[in-house]
């Protein structure tokens, strides 16, 4: 036992190590970031959004959804269209991957991941032993939070997708001692894609006002980067992204509330708006209303005010950093509007942090009915375990987003109390 934790620790790791070296040869998210720096070499439209708009005005009904005829453009849909909404700087910085071929450019971001993993695992087991935990304890925790999240961590590998450096960039951030460096960190996270933004609140808290302005200033200097290396091109691209993704697509609540995605405007997409999912709405007779876009947006603002109500009531109280930093991450991903399984990788760091506040005490029947479900039943609504059919009902209905909420009461509930 003395030295379970740290086998659990290694063998996850290491399974998550030659996941991501087989899975980097097979199709994955990194194919759209791969195509978009091979659109800015060839100086063609970065962001294609034409289709997805043709889509919506050709195609009303489930029925038509499965007509021959618009099978192209589902498939475009999926794939080639309107499938890279990042900011410009990250096409631009995986420009030298595109002299490599894309099985081997894939395996390089596949180990970027797994060390970005490693680093955050190697900073959030540094702040455990500064709370008097011994190494066997620290080794435990990380393995049980591994295994909490291997859902997410797996998706996250399977697609080869980037929101593990996205947490390791924060994570070095809130725990630089240097303001300018925190800064750059941060701001390239939220430049490479804009959830991250809500960690400002975080050093707001800390009263870091340094921090802030420099990662005003960092998120200037990311955005401008690019400029560097084909001006007309790049404002273009840069315009296309402010109009766009920021002007339309993230301004959208609706956009791509498909059955994976588990964002709570998805999920009222899902719910109330017709056509958001042509295939899933058909199969589970959704929606249960017809909203229009306006009523989404008011009933996405009035759900806003349950969640952030917490982080206020936490930023006036003293010395309550870690459970802020957990909400934030928690918060990112519910309302991103864009979260599928693998974005719930953020959870790696909050479930750890309670791991560790609730170990070795003693927990009443409800928080334990409370941990179970938050816990184990994103695991056991795996394929793996649930089945297609049933992993699929839980996916349309969203089951993340209500066991991710679950989790980020019960946090603020305990960060409330601890004193």
């Amino acid at each position: 036992m003395k030295y379970g934790g740290l086998f659990l620790f290694g063998a996850l790791m290491f399974y998550f190590l030659g996941t991501s070296v087989t899975q980097s040869v097979r199709k994955s998210d990194f194919s759209d970031y791969y195509r978009a720096s091979v659109r800015i070499v060839n100086q063609e439209s970065l962001y294609k959004f034409d289709v997805a708009t043709t889509l919506k005005e050709k195609i009303k009904t489930f029925e038509e959804a499965l007509k021959p005829e618009n099978a192209g453009l589902l498939a475009e849909l999926t794939t080639e269209t309107a499938t890279y909404i990042y900011p410009p700087l990250f096409a631009f910085l995986l420009l030298p991957l595109t002299n490599l071929s894309y099985e081997f450019a894939s395996g390089i971001h596949s180990l970027l991941n797994w060390f970005s993993l490693l680093g955050i695992c190697l900073i959030l087991g540094s702040d455990l032993s500064k709370t008097g935990k011994k190494k066997v304890q620290v080794f435990l925790i990380l393995g049980l939070s591994l295994l909490l999240n291997f859902r997410y961590i797996e998706s996250h590998i399977q697609n080869n997708q980037i929101g593990i450096f996205l947490v390791f960039l924060v994570l070095l951030a809130v725990t630089s001692r240097s303001s300018i460096f925190a800064g750059i960190l941060l701001s390239l996270a939220i430049v490479i894609k804009v959830t991250p933004l809500v960690f400002l609140f975080y050093f707001l808290y800390k009263k870091e006002y340094k921090t802030l302005v420099f990662t005003c200033l960092g998120i200037l200097f990311w955005i401008g980067l690019p400029l560097t290396y084909n001006y007309d091109y790049m404002l273009v691209a840069t315009n296309d992204w402010f109009q766009t993704v920021l002007g339309n697509a993230l301004s959208n609540p609706v956009l791509r509330a498909w059955k994976n995605n588990q964002s709570l405007p998805a999920t009222l997409g899902k719910y109330f708006v017709p056509n958001v999912d042509f295939i899933n709405q058909g199969i589970f007779h959704m929606p249960y209303l017809n909203w229009d876009l306006k009523e989404v947006k008011i009933a996405q603002a009035i759900l806003m005010i349950p969640f952030g109500v917490p982080l206020l009531i936490l930023f006036l109280q003293k010395e309550k950093e870690k459970w802020i930093l957990s909400l934030l991450f928690l918060f990112s991903c519910i309302f991103s509007g864009i979260s599928w399984v693998h974005s719930f990788v953020i959870c790696l760091v909050p479930i750890t942090y309670l791991l560790n506040d609730v170990w070795g005490n003693k927990l009443g029947k409800w928080e334990k009915a409370i941990l179970v479900f938050a816990f184990l039943l994103p695991l056991v609504s795996h394929r793996s375990l649930s089945g297609k059919i049933l992993e699929s009902v839980f996916l349309m209905f969203s089951i993340l987003l209500y066991t991710t909420s679950t989790l980020y009461f019960y946090l603020f509930w305990r960060g409330k109390n601890k004193t």
